[in-house]
């Protein structure tokens, strides 16, 4: 079960827990003011476990001792109602109450999952991912093509030819992801899209109750640096690195831009390999060239990205800069 599931299943339990002590307290209160329904509620807790003994000792006369046993239930059932609404209270005022009645707060409908555990998971994911509220501009609903010129150059698609297939490589990437074992690396100078197209792909994902991570590759090395060496927080530690490795997909952006030591070439090395062992997706996206990839990194690093990653060339102007310019001649 992934580290997000664990939380939810615990809010769970938290809830029910809550809703037993609201129950009891409620109990308390009628139990004071209408002194009758305490022996009620024993009567009736009593037949329960006369009930049980009937079906479990399987008599001659079973049926109609459970007949009559039944019957002084419900009878105690309707007195303890009337009894709640003659003091002002509602019928099912000592009834337990559920934040979603669907699933009794427990997650499940019989085996398959409640609505309200699919919103929960949206949620969750969203706040482990570290993207924040920057999915409600980033996404694919937002993304602009007219920034992007449509004069071919050297023999090359246009770059909004070139931006249009790379675009429908990412949807499918997100509309298929659970029938395909394709990962992106997004590759091209700053300013062309490539962190836009990451996150419109993690909000799709996250929408569908996928566990995505997002981090700069400086800000992962920083992570795994301060996690490794805090031994107070090995559990902490564990904890982050089980779902570095096992959350659905990771976004590792601007590759490249990190501080290149033998460290953090090994955080790199070792998140690629093990995902990539484990069948989990990975998008990477950075700035430099293809030339630039094999100087920087090892043979092991580079090797496994151009190997087992779809490549997407971003190229044309800044859209950035067309941008600014659009928003100060507004």
């Amino acid at each position: 079960m992934s580290n997000i599931m664990l939380h939810i299943m615990n809010d769970y339990e938290k809830i029910r827990e809550k809703n037993k002590q609201e129950l009891e307290k409620r109990k308390a209160q009628i139990y004071i003011q209408i002194p009758q329904m305490k022996e009620i509620d024993d009567s009736l807790v009593k037949l329960s476990i006369d009930i049980t003994k009937a079906i479990l000792k399987q008599t001659d006369d079973v049926d109609e001792l459970l007949f009559n046993l039944k019957k002084a239930q419900l009878d105690l059932k309707v007195e303890k109602a009337e009894l709640l609404v003659s003091h002002k209270f509602p019928k099912n005022y000592l009834d337990m109450r559920y934040e979603c009645n669907k699933c009794n707060d427990t997650g499940y409908i019989g085996e398959n999952k409640c609505s309200c555990i699919v919103q929960k998971t949206i949620v969750h994911s969203y706040k482990q991912s570290n993207l924040g509220d920057q999915l409600d501009k980033e996404n694919f609903d937002m993304f602009r093509m007219d920034y992007y010129s449509e004069v071919s150059e050297d023999g090359n698609p246009s770059p909004r030819d070139n931006i249009k297939d790379i675009y429908m490589k990412c949807i499918r990437f997100a509309k298929d992801f659970d029938s395909h074992t394709n990962n992106l690396f997004l590759i091209g100078r700053p300013g062309l899209g490539k962190t836009f197209l990451c996150n419109s792909m993690a909000k799709d994902l996250l929408d569908n109750g996928k566990s995505v991570i997002y981090q700069t590759a400086p800000d992962l090395i920083d992570l795994v640096r301060k996690y490794q060496f805090d031994f107070k927080a090995e559990d902490i530690h564990s904890a982050f690195l089980d779902e570095l490795y096992n959350a659905d997909l990771i976004i590792i952006d601007d590759l490249g831009t990190e501080l290149t030591t033998q460290f953090s070439g090994l955080v790199i090395y070792n998140v690629l390999n093990k995902r990539l062992l484990n069948h989990k997706k990975i998008i990477i996206s950075t700035n430099l060239t293809v030339e630039d990839m094999t100087k920087i990194y090892s043979e092991r690093i580079y090797s496994r990205i151009f190997g087992n990653f779809t490549m997407c060339k971003f190229y044309g102007d800044d859209i950035r800069f067309k941008k600014d310019q659009k928003k100060s001649n507004g």
